[in-house]
């Protein structure tokens, strides 16, 4: 809704293609939201399991319900088709065997219609075995982006949040509402040929050229994760695919030159994918190292160590190698050993420089709060963001 309290109307594409079993499950689900203003459009993408008939008979029960009847041509070609035909302001995307929650539009086009916004996002309930349920905490963002106030922070860490070091908003088009008129310019700029990355393809440039954008911290849309949710990543090509992804995304940011970061952005957040390929394809799974902060540190001083955990153990295992400097004591609230002891021993050493261990920003801060409460000079105290670096 708007701020006048107008309803607006969405519209919700759903690709169809050989998914019979789960469609019902998906479409009922859409028409039976508490949102009222809603038209459903059902592309069948050539299926050849009876998922058409199932659509044509939904068309019947339902006059809020289009079908189009196409030739298999892919989940992007379908969406762009049932796009085309939409009449919402707002469009929404749902894939054919999940479904979502009767309030989830609701509670989008509330706070799209709260803070006049152009998108709306939350996150997903991933379900296996229609039993075990994860929350997919993909997005570090949360919160409402204004161009003009605080909207570059969010397009600076859209696709990698350096600071949290992971992802910053999931793309998933089917979390979403976008309004149709800049949805539809991106979409036909997209090459469709783009078979991995097709979300992310569309929503990062989509958010671009969008003036207000709100994250919300919210599960309502329910991804069902079964063997054919994966098949693809087993397929060779998959690095083929990753590159042609790379390879568009570069020329849709060429315009913005290195305003965002988003060349970076973009490295990194490939690299993700990168990683799961090496993994399904050759299966080798590339762990993660940290780089000790040498810049830091002093050649040959005495150090304490602060910290265990995956950083910790890198930064140990890295100084053990090269004799770079002496570790004097290694400390850990959690995880005391022969070789860590509790933090409550750092004070009894005085003058070396104790090293925060630590991946999180929020969780380094603590320490050296709590660090610098029981009398500790806080110049003594050293943090820098962990660099991850890739090893097979």
């Amino acid at each position: 809704m708007e701020g006048n309290g107008r309803m607006e109307q969405l519209s919700v594409i759903i690709p169809v293609y050989n998914n019979k079993r789960y469609l019902a499950k998906c479409i009922d689900s859409v028409r039976n939201q508490e949102y009222q203003d809603i038209e459903i459009i059902l592309v069948d993408d050539g299926s050849t399991d009876g998922s058409g008939g199932l659509c044509d008979e939904y068309q019947k029960a339902d006059h809020r319900i289009q079908v189009i009847h196409k030739e298999n041509e892919g989940c992007m070609s379908a969406r762009r088709d049932g796009l085309r035909r939409s009449k919402g302001r707002y469009i929404g995307f749902v894939d054919s065997d999940d479904w979502i929650a009767s309030d989830m539009y609701k509670k989008l086009m509330s706070a799209a219609g709260e803070k006049n916004c152009d998108i709306v996002s939350m996150s997903y309930t991933a379900v296996f075995d229609e039993q075990k349920e994860i929350r997919a905490d993909d997005d570090t963002l949360f919160g409402h982006y204004e161009r003009g106030k605080n909207l570059d922070i969010f397009l600076s860490n859209m696709m990698y949040d350096a600071k949290r070091m992971k992802r910053g908003a999931q793309p998933s088009l089917c979390t979403k509402i976008i309004k149709r008129e800049p949805l539809i310019k991106v979409f036909d700029k997209t090459d469709q040929r783009i078979t991995m990355g097709e979300d992310a393809a569309i929503f990062y440039p989509c958010c671009l050229e969008m003036k207000n954008i709100c994250i919300m911290k919210d599960y309502r849309y329910f991804y069902r994760v079964h063997d054919r949710s994966m098949c693809r990543n087993r397929n060779p090509n998959i690095f083929n695919e990753y590159y042609s992804f790379y390879q568009y995304m570069q020329n849709c940011f060429l315009k913005y030159g290195n305003q965002y970061g988003l060349s970076e952005q973009l490295r990194q957040y490939v690299w993700t994918f990168l990683e799961e390929g090496v993994n399904q394809v050759f299966h080798i799974k590339v762990r993660r190292t940290y780089l000790f902060p040498y810049t830091a540190i002093e050649r040959g001083s005495d150090i304490i160590l602060y910290g265990a955990g995956a950083v910790g153990l890198s930064y140990y295992a890295q100084i053990s190698d090269n004799h770079y400097c002496n570790i004097v004591i290694w400390a850990d609230k959690r995880n005391n050993s022969e070789k860590i002891v509790h933090p409550d021993q750092i004070e009894k050493v005085s003058n070396m420089k104790i090293l925060i261990a630590i991946k999180k920003k929020e969780t380094a801060d603590e320490i050296i709060d709590e660090l610098t409460s029981s009398g500790i000079r806080k110049e003594r105290l050293v943090w820098i963001c962990p660099q991850e670096i890739p090893v097979i």
